[in-house]
């Protein structure tokens, strides 16, 4: 599948931060292209194709794309067995699971959180989810290329099997217990809900514990990436404190 990064400033952040999935840069004949930028696709290899600006824009779709566009594609995910069994194997054996989360921008975060804190990686469900394309990598901020992202057809049934394997199960919800007072132990999963309906009960049953972020203002809630990054630094802090590992059931 081919997507599209248009304009200068987003290839620009693209080639800087994932540049993996570059295909091919284009531009429109005639235009003013950043030498930044030639410079850039030169030295990754990539082949610059020259087009004429009502072309380029029957191409990609858009006339917004101020005469330079970034052919991307070739997202990988991880296979979920070998996922499963890296993540076993992992210095820090947490993996960020995903329920629903439907922003790729949200999804690169999270992934961006994943490599911050040395996770095992991030695990989301194929349907009512966003993917990997060109927000989610650009959101990733380089990360995409270190984290390994698995993708299953059935979220709650994954569970099960990462549990099979010793894997504890949490569940960032409302009404949890209060993650800095909680028993934290890995391996283990964190699961958090979408934008709009949170974690689904099927998924939410084969949890083991909800925890929940202390809130003290008007706001009930945070961003989904925003609590990633606070619930797995917590688990980082247990795991560097000598926290036991566990299994779940």
């Amino acid at each position: 599948m081919t997507d599209w990064v248009l304009g200068r400033r987003a290839v620009r952040e693209f080639l800087a931060h994932a540049p993996d999935v570059a295909r091919a840069l284009w531009v429109a004949r005639g235009s003013r292209v950043p030498r930044e930028l030639l410079a850039a696709a030169e030295a990754l290899g990539l082949p610059v194709r020259e087009l004429p600006r009502h072309e380029l824009s029957a191409r990609v779709g858009s006339e917004r794309h101020q005469g330079v566009a970034l052919e991307v594609g070739g997202w990988v995910y991880a296979d979920p067995e070998e996922f499963l069994a890296g993540a076993k194997r992992a210095p820090f054996p947490l993996v960020l699971a995903l329920d629903c989360v439907q922003d790729p921008r949200n999804l690169g975060a999270v992934i961006r959180v994943a490599d911050g804190v040395g996770a095992a990686g991030v695990l989301i469900p194929k349907d009512r989810a966003a993917g990997l394309g060109p927000a989610a990598a650009r959101a990733a901020a380089g990360a995409l290329a270190a984290v390994p992202v698995a993708r299953v057809v059935n979220l709650a049934r994954a569970l099960d099997r990462f549990r099979d394997e010793g894997f504890w199960v949490y569940a960032a919800a409302a009404g949890g217990d209060d993650v800095f007072a909680a028993d934290l132990a890995v391996p283990a999963v964190l699961v958090l809900g979408g934008e709009h309906a949170g974690i689904r009960p099927n998924v939410l049953r084969r949890c083991d514990r909800e925890l929940a972020l202390p809130m003290r203002g008007k706001v009930g809630s945070l961003n989904v990436a925003v609590a990633a990054g606070i619930l797995a630094y917590e688990f980082l802090r247990r795991a560097g404190a000598g926290a036991p590992a566990g299994g779940g059931g």
